[in-house]
């Protein structure tokens, strides 16, 4: 079944129980080990729209309650997967360029998030997707974008851990960067958010998760915000990728650019443990009345 959807009208939001009903349908698409520990259940076509629903808990949360981060793993599944499945055998489907934008900040009181997601274009060589995100009320919480590239597969896809095996729904850690395994470290001007361990994040291609790179990107920038003391929630991230992330660790680098009383703007640079830049971001940052 070719999930490649052309460009239909403006998606409407689901009503609870219409989310019921997606929950309980046929799946198109079966996520891999990453998206699964990231509480992504699957893929289904609906109304010429892909529909994908990821649950949601405790290990999202940043120490400031922050969420945005774990969102770039349900966002990277669902666009790039339209494409991924319009390319045809014999091809792998990269993303080049991630972004989305926050529209309602975090802490999310939502038990799932629902991904719907279309493609304004695509064809063999690859194409653009784009994504509204909504809460189980149907409010949006976010919209995003992605470039992808399909390439001619270079050997068969590596062998990742059994998807059935692992825990959909999330891990039992407290926050997101235990969930990732990840540690924080200040360094002058700059907060490096490192993985040690990259591996168990790999996709079937044998690199580190699209996703996973921009929510390490995410983390770094968000925590360079709070250690200059600015009261600013992630708005936006966007994230090209430079080059496929094949060593075993990983760490994002966050400078800011700008910080100002209303947003400041984080420059993120991500390299492997060769020293290679793998990955190009910005995050803003913006404040909210509470």
């Amino acid at each position: 079944m070719s999930l490649f959807l052309p460009r239909p009208s403006a998606p409407s939001a689901l009503t609870p129980r219409e989310h019921a009903r997606l929950d309980n349908a046929p799946h198109a698409c079966t996520p891999g080990a990453v998206e699964r520990r990231f509480g992504v259940l699957g893929c289904r076509v609906q109304d010429g729209f892909l529909r994908t629903v990821m649950r949601t808990g405790p290990w999202m949360d940043g120490s400031d309650g922050h969420q945005a981060g774990a969102l770039a793993v349900l966002l990277d599944h669902s666009m790039a997967e339209t494409i991924y499945n319009a390319a045809g055998p014999g091809r792998w489907s990269l993303t080049t360029r991630l972004a989305y934008d926050i529209v309602a900040p975090a802490p999310w009181r939502t038990a799932a998030l629902y991904a719907t997601s279309w493609v304004p274009r695509s064809d063999r060589s690859g194409g653009f997707a784009q994504c509204e995100v909504t809460d189980e009320r149907g409010e949006l919480v976010a919209v995003g974008s992605t470039w992808v590239q399909n390439v001619a597969a270079s050997g068969p896809l590596h062998p990742v851990a059994d998807a059935a095996s692992e825990d959909t729904g999330g891990s039992g850690a407290a926050n997101f960067t235990d969930h990732l395994g990840a540690r924080l470290t200040v360094e002058g001007e700059d907060t490096r958010a490192e993985l040690p361990r990259a591996e168990p994040w790999n996709n079937g291609y044998g690199t580190l998760h699209g996703g996973v790179w921009a929510g390490l990107a995410e983390l770094a920038g968000s925590a360079a915000l709070a250690h200059h003391g600015r009261d600013l929630r992630t708005a936006t991230v966007s994230v090209s990728y430079l080059r496929r992330t094949v060593r075993p660790s990983v760490a994002a680098v966050a400078r800011p650019a700008h910080l100002g009383q209303s947003f400041g703007v984080v420059e993120v640079t991500g390299t492997d443990n060769s020293g290679r830049q793998c990955v190009s971001a910005t995050v803003t940052g913006r404040h909210h009345a509470r």
